[in-house]
């Protein structure tokens, strides 16, 4: 189902503008839902050489929703560039993955990470099932959904 307004993007751009993007940000915010509420959590995230998206916490009520239910929306975007419609973002709708720190995939990740870690470092694997990218600085009027290969 294409969410698109005017303006469209080939897949093949569209994923290399959402990725694009998304390496040029570093901060979000994930949306959980399980025993603790509804929760939206400032997060820091980054990316492997294949776009897999990390997300590092050392805690919070997150991980007591990811436990329950693993259902996660990752919001990136601009900041708003002098009203409410100029913006740049991208929604990553999927499942969160909370990496046990002696599984191999953590320990490779972790060495990616651009922060310092620590014992209590905690990472979140995002799998993405579809995404809905936003751009009304650069495309007026673009607002297109990809789905991952």
């Amino acid at each position: 189902m294409s969410i698109t307004l005017t303006d469209k993007l080939s897949v093949q751009e569209l994923e290399q503008e959402i990725f694009r993007f998304t390496r040029s940000q570093d901060t979000g915010a994930l949306g959980t839902r399980g025993p603790a509420g509804l929760r939206v959590s400032p997060v820091r995230y980054f990316l492997d050489g294949e776009n897999n998206i990390y997300i590092q916490s050392e805690g919070g009520s997150k991980f007591t929703n990811l436990e329950a239910d693993n259902t996660v929306c990752l919001l990136v975007s601009s900041t708003f560039e002098g009203d409410c419609r100029r913006i740049k973002g991208v929604q990553f709708f999927g499942h969160g993955e909370v990496l046990a720190q002696d599984n191999s995939q953590y320990k490779t990740a972790i060495t990616l990470s651009p922060w310092p870690t620590n014992d209590n470092t905690k990472l979140i694997k995002l799998h993405c099932k579809r995404a809905v990218y936003v751009d009304r600085i650069g495309h007026e009027n673009l607002k297109q959904e990809w789905l991952p290969r």
